[in-house]
């Protein structure tokens, strides 16, 4: 949870740099969203196993980075059939 929490946090900070402060950066994509996603599976509290996709979405570097490359990939296969 300590790894979800770090890195999730690094990547906000990165985007509030981008829009803020107009600085650039690169977000650490999958880290936070998966270290996450095993706190919650492995948590000994039943009631996150359910909501073990709240890290993905939560998480800039994995929501953000995966939405964004599927938009691309699909414009481009619509544009290359």
């Amino acid at each position: 949870m300590a790894v979800f929490l770090f890195v999730s946090g690094c990547n906000a900070g990165i985007v509030w740099g981008w829009f803020v402060h107009k600085r650039s950066g690169s977000l650490v994509p999958l880290i936070g969203g998966l270290g996450g996603l095993g706190a919650f599976l492995l948590l000994p509290f039943g009631v996150l196993n359910t909501w073990w996709w709240i890290p993905l979405v939560a998480d800039l570097g994995t929501g953000y980075l995966m939405t964004a490359t599927a938009i691309f990939l699909i414009r481009r296969a619509i544009k290359n059939p």
